[in-house]
């Protein structure tokens, strides 16, 4: 498979995901506020910019952060190139690039998606329901996943586009959690039981930001269902925290993520071994191992914070190390 090729697709699985993961962003948050006026505004959007990562490009282009100036931010700027319409852009870009290597109906989707898109600006969203235009993105975009996981061979071309997938994945995940568990982070104080140390949340909890703060945490990567399927007692910061990052049969939990690319690059290289074949699967295999083996309990008393920012960083990590070995040639 040529780099070129292998590139595009692996940038497809990223943006697609990095469009429907903002606008999910947006939307929860969005109504958070609307539900939990205690928040406060500038909570609101503060938070999201920190998720993002683009404050600096945020603040250099706009000079407040209001309802209509993040919308257009994030929903239409073109120079954002995180942007949904960049991303939705861009992935369509990639898409006719190798229109030979995926299917006639991935490209229609791309193509569609693009074409309705360009119906919508910040104006006709504020001035109807912007539940709507999110939901027309989101569900585009699973659309579009839908049909690839039908319709697209097993191969190169999919492996790529499932690693971009799933490693844009893993970091918007981690990104979330950890912005959002500063806004709302109650106290931990490990007590001893017995035999072991477990943690207590000593804060206080349960009051209407809290609530509706970690509710919108898990819907803003739609695990609010899954979650409650999986814990019947009530929302803890504790449980979210080991959903999110720890579980592994949820597909937007962090370890499932890691352990998705972990996979398709193995299966790039032909690799069966327990070692690492190059510097990605190292990479990747070496958090993918964190993940597997360490507790919810251990990250919190050691530092959550620390912990996801060293995730974020080391995603970072493993896009450069599969960018040096496979697509930069």
């Amino acid at each position: 498979m040529l780099s070129r090729h292998a590139d595009a697709s692996f940038w497809i699985g990223r943006y697609v995901e990095r469009a429907e993961a903002t606008a999910r962003m947006i939307d929860v948050h969005y109504h958070f506020g609307l539900e939990s006026p205690l928040a406060g505004e500038g909570m609101r959007w503060s938070s999201i910019l920190a998720i993002s990562g683009q404050e600096e490009l945020f603040w250099q282009r706009y000079d407040k952060d209001d309802e209509a100036n993040i919308l257009q931010f994030f929903a239409f700027d073109l120079e954002n190139q995180s942007s949904i319409a960049s991303c939705i852009k861009l992935a369509r870009e990639n898409g006719r690039s190798i229109r030979d290597q995926i299917s006639s109906e991935m490209w229609k989707c791309l193509n569609r998606m693009y074409l309705d898109y360009q119906d919508w600006s910040v104006e006709n969203v504020l001035s109807g329901s912007p539940f709507t235009f999110f939901e027309k993105v989101k569900e585009s975009s699973q659309l579009f996943q839908g049909v690839t996981n039908r319709t697209l061979m097993m191969g190169e071309t999919r492996d790529f586009h499932d690693a971009g997938r799933f490693l844009e994945r893993a970091d918007q995940t981690a990104r979330i959690l950890d912005v959002k568990y500063h806004d709302l982070l109650p106290s931990f104080q490990p007590v001893q039981q017995t035999t072991k140390e477990t943690l207590v949340e000593t804060g206080t909890i349960g009051g209407p930001v809290d609530v509706h703060g970690w509710i919108a945490v898990l819907k803003s990567v739609g695990a609010f269902e899954a979650f409650r399927k999986t814990y019947h007692e009530s929302v803890t910061p504790a449980r979210v925290v080991e959903f999110l990052l720890l579980n592994g049969k949820f597909p937007a939990s962090v370890r499932h993520a890691i352990g998705r690319v972990d996979g398709c690059l193995r299966r790039v290289s032909g690799n069966t071994e327990i070692g690492p074949a190059n510097q990605a699967e190292r990479e990747i295999g070496r958090l993918y191992s964190d993940l597997n083996f360490i507790r919810a309990e251990d990250v919190i008393a050691s530092g959550l914070h620390e912990f996801l920012e060293d995730v974020e960083d080391r995603c970072n990590k493993i896009g450069k190390a599969i960018h040096r070995t496979y697509l930069s040639y």
